[in-house]
């Protein structure tokens, strides 16, 4: 978004508050026909209205003004006005319209439906347009109508009309035609899109309000974690639909203009949804404006017909490119990276972090290091070669992409990240460097067997004794701690304050006696462990931060651990899947498989904005923590839900392992399935971000209950 973006968003913003309130929506609800406002019409010309969709503004600035549209619920036919006007410029252009053109200062529309028996059935805005284009076989017809069509009642009082088009003129024909129209077809989706985007905001804005003034058991209802769950759910999907919307806009593309289009129909239905429920029976009273935007949401997308056959559609398109995983924007730092991968990260070494469960290979972590690769996203004063935070994302991305063995890589850099903020100098100048040259790994001694997600919980004691602390305790989960150097402690050194306030955090190095390390086998094949600390001295060197400021340094820790990695993860998962099915036979021709594939493929570009998002906020020097907790909350969300449905995919054999003789896939979708699921836990649970998303992001009040 550009300060030209911003200013022209504010410009309708302001306009459709002022000229378009609740009132007038509801009014036009009861004229006739309904849901048309002709003085609102007229004076949305004088913003250049639709006449600016050939005036030099582009398909991204066209998109703001429909989101805008949108969030008001305004009831003119702006998207078919804009989208029609599109059209006949683009036919001008090719020199096929001659004298069919009509009025400059009719309202002309856009059926979006197929033509059956010359009619073009519940055209949107076909009971005020004056013109209507349409397409019949291989022809663009323009429709001319001296009355209005009556409108049936329909769920969002739209003034929608069958057109007959007998006496239709011959606009254009052939391929030429086809191709304009399904041109047009996409602008429609992609505003429309924009349109829903903005409904789902302002109904989830209504949502929010009304759970934090309406009180139920004497708190807020907005303090009910269930509710909060269930709108921050919504928040992240909303985001999500608004960043492919403006990706799409900004490079229009089909896949991208269809994928946009699903996912803002998805998030416009459950946020009107969720909206609705919160405001519980009220909801349902015409005199609340939720029921507007929930009959809008349902109706919207229906003008172009079953949503499910979109879906379908993105199929066919994903399949005319073979069912290849969207590739992110191509740049010589990404192709760099593959090709330091290709030879680096070979099949041997991810076979090995899978054979022994440890997702470290200290060769690839050497070569990383030699690269300058584990400095990427660090400022030149600590080692780093000028790449940002978006490169660091691309390299992170293209690592687990291709599997490689990285997490005791996640692990230290933030703790590296840290100790750059909030640590001392000596640790700054000691460990940072050691991390950076790739001689060192840190694990997190956070959660505990009686405090999970609970970090502030933690009863492993730290008690000072002069100028040293003695540490007993035991940590629960302590990944890579069998290879690490120092492990990162979180301990209670105050039991006489809030839990959050008497906490302190230390680097401990892991060869003090007294540290114990057993190891812990999962479901997903890696090893963890469990850490014991029996009388383990440290000097007071090794404390971060202040004493009882544990939580403080954890905050700054936490915000670093949330890169949302599995990004790259369905990434590969697509790609093992698509190279599998690939050579058998009939499995890319299964309906199923190919809506589960475009399903993915959606999430998988959403996961990625979200990504770049929290990237380039951390770039332009700030914290994302929201923007973090929904890019780690939807990504790791994601992959479980696209390795359940195509471990189904496979059916019966889906079940047979890797390395087993005749597993699909080698067994890779049945790997990552099991895998899968513990991303909603590490980092934060799905829970945790969606608390963080309520409180720090919608401003939903604490939870209590």
């Amino acid at each position: 978004m550009t300060a030209e973006h911003d200013a022209l968003r504010d410009t309708f913003r302001s306009f459709f508050t002022r000229e378009a309130p609740p009132e007038r929506v509801r009014a036009a609800e009861a004229a006739e026909p309904p849901g048309f406002d002709e003085a609102l019409w007229t004076r949305i010309g004088t913003l250049g209205v639709p006449d600016l969709a050939v005036e030099g503004a582009t398909l991204a600035e066209l998109a703001i003004v429909a989101e805008e549209y949108g969030r008001a619920l305004a009831p003119i036919p702006l998207i078919e006005a804009l989208v029609a006007v599109r059209l006949l410029n683009r036919l001008d252009d090719g020199g096929v319209v001659a004298t069919t053109r009509p009025d400059p200062k009719a309202l002309v529309t856009l059926a979006v439906r197929p033509v059956r028996d010359h009619v073009a059935p519940l055209v949107p805005a076909g009971a005020v347009a004056s013109a209507v284009l349409a397409l019949a076989g291989s022809d663009l017809l323009l429709a001319r109508r001296a009355t209005p069509a009556s409108t049936p009642v329909n769920l969002a009082a739209e003034p929608i009309a069958d057109w007959v088009l007998d006496d239709a003129a011959v606009a254009a024909t052939g391929a030429s035609a086809r191709d304009a129209y399904e041109h047009a077809i996409d602008d429609w989706r992609l505003l429309t899109a924009a349109a829903l985007v903005g409904l789902a905001r302002r109904a989830l804005e209504l949502g929010v309000g009304y759970a934090i003034t309406r009180h139920q058991f004497g708190v807020p209802i907005g303090s009910f974690q269930a509710l909060q769950h269930r709108l921050a759910d919504v928040a992240t999907d909303v985001d999500a639909a608004g960043l492919l919307v403006e990706a799409a806009a900004s490079s229009p593309d089909p896949i991208a203009i269809a994928s946009a289009y699903l996912a803002a129909v998805d998030a416009a239905r459950a946020s009107a949804g969720a909206s609705l429920h919160v405001h519980g029976g009220y909801g349902f009273m015409l005199e609340y404006d939720i029921q507007l935007y929930f009959r809008r949401a349902s109706a919207w997308p229906l003008a172009l017909g079953d949503p499910d056959v979109e879906l379908s559609r993105l199929a066919d398109l994903l399949a005319d490119r073979d069912f290849s995983p969207p590739q992110p924007a191509p740049s010589d730092f990404r192709a760099s990276v593959r090709a330091f991968l290709a030879e680096a990260c070979d099949q041997d070494v991810v076979e090995r972090a899978y054979v022994t469960g440890t997702v470290h290979d200290w060769g690839l972590h050497r070569q990383l290091a030699e690269r300058g690769y584990l400095a990427a996203g660090w400022a030149a004063e600590w080692g780093g070669h000028g790449r940002d935070e978006l490169e660091a994302l691309t390299l992170w991305d293209e690592l687990e992409r291709v599997g490689a063995p990285v997490d005791g890589w996640g692990t230290t850099d933030l703790v590296a990240r840290t100790l750059a903020i909030v640590g001392s100098e000596e640790q700054r100048a000691d460990i940072v460097p050691r991390v950076l040259r790739g001689e060192i790994l840190i694990c997190l001694g956070y959660s505990e067997p009686d405090s999970g997600s609970d970090v502030a919980a933690a009863t492993t004691r730290a008690v000072r004794d002069g100028a040293e602390w003695v540490i007993n305790g035991q940590k629960m989960f302590t990944t890579l701690a069998h290879e690490a150097a120092y492990v990162f402690l979180l301990t209670r050194t105050n039991t006489d304050v809030a839990k959050h306030r008497g906490l302190t955090m230390f680097l401990v190095p892991m060869d003090e006696p007294g540290i114990e390390i057993t190891p812990i086998h999962t479901l997903s094949g890696e090893r963890t462990n469990i850490t014991y600390y029996r009388d383990v001295r440290v000097p007071d060197s090794c404390r971060v931060g202040d004493v009882d400021g544990g939580w403080d340094v954890m905050r700054v820790a936490l915000t670093f651990e949330r890169n949302p990695t599995m990004v790259g993860e369905l990434d590969r998962l697509l790609g093992r899947f698509v190279a599998w099915a690939r050579t058998e036979p009939d499995v890319l021709t299964q309906p199923q498989v190919r809506a589960r594939l475009a399903r993915a493929s959606i999430d998988l570009e959403a996961g990625r904005l979200l990504g770049e998002r929290m990237a380039a906020i951390t770039a332009a020097g700030g914290l994302p923590i929201v923007e973090g907790s929904m890019a780690k909350l939807y990504s790791s969300e994601a992959l479980v839900r696209a390795s359940a449905t195509l471990a189904d995919s496979l059916g019966a054999a889906g079940i047979v392992a890797h390395g087993a003789p005749g597993a699909p896939a080698d067994g890779w979708v049945e790997v990552m399935h099991r895998h899968a699921q513990v991303t909603t836990i590490r980092a934060g649970t799905s829970e945790i971000q969606r608390g963080i998303i309520a409180e720090r992001g919608l401003g939903l009040p604490r939870s209590g209950r």
